[in-house]
């Protein structure tokens, strides 16, 4: 037959059941020891309190759950009572009932504690019962505070005037340290036992040859017929001594046994790292991968929702500086909410030796990074855009020029005129430099693959390959000549390909003085652009120009610019060959005169 009662009473049991397993869960959550029951003798505490012997410090002071657990039977229903329909108000009463026999109880240890206080007799008794006696009323105190908000149901902290607890780091550093060092002492317990009886066995072995000495000595004293009263004197320290030395062999056997006993049952040092590793994922294994889980899905999830924001806010408004903040804010977020996952579910599991690991490592890694926090800001600005490097703009790394072509977490540096001219680098790296705006017509590499050029070791040679690492070039007959692109830099190429001027000093004798500003540069200009002209083909020069430069201490000189193509770089070492050969020819040919020591060839820059 279906039941006809209202909604509210059929949902009465359940809800009452539910409250009454609530409040259980409560008390026992809140660590508290075991009450008597109603009919039961009376508490063990009133025992402890009739001790006298009783050490101080046998309750928790500092704990404000001392809230005794209300024991079954104060659940359980009364006789005639209806399982189904438990009512809530008497659970409540019957659990009040019992916290209130142990705040009796509590309050009987202080009374008795206040009458050994009364009937002392000396000092240090009075101090012990009274350090007792204030700590006994502190929990007693706790009790009753406790006792009120579980009656009245209502949070009355307002009313209430905690003590404020002073903060103790060194306290606190303690309590985090102590499961690692309990878990360490764990591992190494077998270890530390075999060292304690190494070394007991040498204090037995040493204190037996000792006793072993005196007593040898005794007896030679013995042995030489002392008077009488000296003689039983001795003999009475020579029983003793002898049995000092059977005692400290005793021992020293004894402790031997022990000591092979645990040597043979000792396993080999892989056996035993191997069984403290299987110990000790069977008993963490499982919160350490329920950690690392927790980490990876927040990170991931995270680090996917940056991902996207970035995607997004790009496309519809470009690389801002909001959206760096944002991106950026996203990475940290994934770390600390990873890291923060971890702890939490450490904590919810109750793993306080993972969970100790964890905060101490993140307190050196925060420790560590106070002297690195100044370059950890310069980084941040660098990603943001707003350091001294920014995008878009000319640096100079390594040596060489690179446009700075985006910023991040990773910097891409990239230079159009090298082969495989990409880096991508952590901006970190990027540190310390700086960037300015490029001009509109500079190069990002004086030369490039297949230009010939001269450097300042006096070196010709055409550029073969160039990347951020080396330069190679080839010389005239093919020699491979490998240069670090740093170093090549630092030898000031000069670019041949694009064009390029020579100029030759050469000097005529001072009885040609009459003409020497008149017909001979006219001459001369003629005889050298002809020349050069068939042997190397007009293709290659662009101007001949001879003019007088100076009237020297031997010489009357002439400068004789010639400016060529970059077609004729690869003639050059010919060509200045060539124009002092077609002077000396015009000499020969016009009769003049040529001094000693007057001829000079060097080379300009290129046009």
């Amino acid at each position: 037959m279906p039941d006809s009662r209202p909604l509210s009473v059929a949902r009465a049991p359940r809800f009452a059941s539910s409250r009454r397993m609530l409040l259980a869960l409560l008390l026992v959550l809140a660590g508290t020891p075991h009450a008597p029951a109603q009919d039961a003798a009376p508490p063990a505490t009133s025992a402890a309190a009739a001790d006298t012997d009783a050490a101080p410090g046998e309750f928790d002071a500092n704990a404000d759950a001392a809230v005794p657990q209300v024991p079954e039977e104060a659940f359980a229903p009364a006789d005639g009572e209806r399982l189904e329909t438990p009512n809530p108000r008497a659970s409540a009463v019957r659990s009040l009932e019992a916290f209130l026999k142990t705040i009796e109880s509590k309050q009987a240890e202080v009374a008795a504690l206040r009458e050994r206080f009364q009937s002392a007799v000396d000092d240090v008794s009075r101090d012990q019962i009274l350090a007792r006696l204030a700590e006994t009323s502190k929990e007693a105190e706790k009790l009753e505070r406790q006792f009120e908000r579980f009656a009245v149901d209502v949070d009355i902290s307002p009313f209430v005037e905690e003590e404020q607890q002073r903060f103790d780091w060194q306290e606190e550093i303690s309590a985090l340290v102590q499961p690692i060092v309990a878990e360490l002492k764990s591992a190494t317990a077998e270890s530390r036992v075999i060292g304690e009886l190494r070394g007991a066995i040498e204090e037995a072995s040493e204190r037996e040859q000792t006793a072993e000495a005196a007593s040898a000595n005794l007896s030679g004293l013995i042995a030489s017929a002392p008077p009488g009263a000296l003689r039983e004197r001795l003999e009475r320290d020579l029983k003793r001594w002898q049995q000092r030395h059977d005692d400290a062999r005793n021992r020293r056997v004894a402790l031997e046994l022990q000591l092979d006993k645990r040597l043979a049952e000792r396993t080999s040092v892989l056996d035993q790292t191997a069984s403290y590793a299987k110990t000790f994922f069977r008993k963490r294994g499982l919160n350490l991968v329920m950690g690392i889980a927790a980490f990876l899905a927040v990170f991931l999830g995270v680090r996917l929702l940056g991902r996207l924001y970035d995607r997004i806010y790009s496309a519809r408004r470009g690389r801002t500086f909001s959206n760096r903040l944002g991106t950026l804010l996203f990475h940290v977020f994934s770390v600390l909410g990873g890291l923060g996952a971890t702890l939490l579910v450490f904590n919810l599991v109750g793993d306080w030796f993972l969970l100790g690991i964890l905060v101490i490592f993140l307190l050196g890694i925060g420790w560590a990074s106070i002297n690195t926090l100044p370059a950890h800001i310069e980084t941040i600005k660098l990603m943001l855009n707003i350091g001294a490097v920014r995008e878009g703009e000319r640096l100079v790394f390594d040596g060489s020029p690179w446009r700075v072509d985006h910023l991040g977490f990773s910097a891409r540096l990239v230079n159009p005129r090298l082969e495989g001219g990409v880096q991508l680098l952590p901006v970190r790296y990027l540190v310390g430099l700086h960037s300015r705006p490029a001009g509109p017509r500079e190069e990002w590499f004086p030369c490039k693959t297949g230009d010939w050029v001269e450097l300042a070791d006096g070196r010709l040679g055409r550029v073969a390959h160039q990347s951020p690492a080396l330069v190679e070039l080839v010389e005239l007959g093919g020699a491979q000549v490998t240069y670090q692109t740093g170093d090549f830099l630092a030898l000031s190429p000069r670019n041949l390909s694009t064009g390029f001027r020579l100029e030759i000093t050469f000097g005529i004798d001072y009885a040609h003085q009459a003409e020497c500003t008149t017909t001979i540069p006219e001459l001369m200009q003629a005889k050298v652009e002809a020349g050069l002209r068939e042997a190397f083909g007009a293709d290659m020069l662009r101007h001949v120009r001879v003019e007088f430069q100076a009237a020297a201490a031997s010489s009357l000189d002439y400068e004789i610019e010639l400016d060529l193509t970059g077609a004729a770089a690869p003639e050059l070492p010919e060509i200045r060959r060539a124009v002092p050969m077609l002077l000396v020819e015009a000499c020969n040919e016009y009769g003049w005169g040529i001094p000693f020591q007057q001829v000079t060839v060097h080379g300009v820059g290129a046009g």
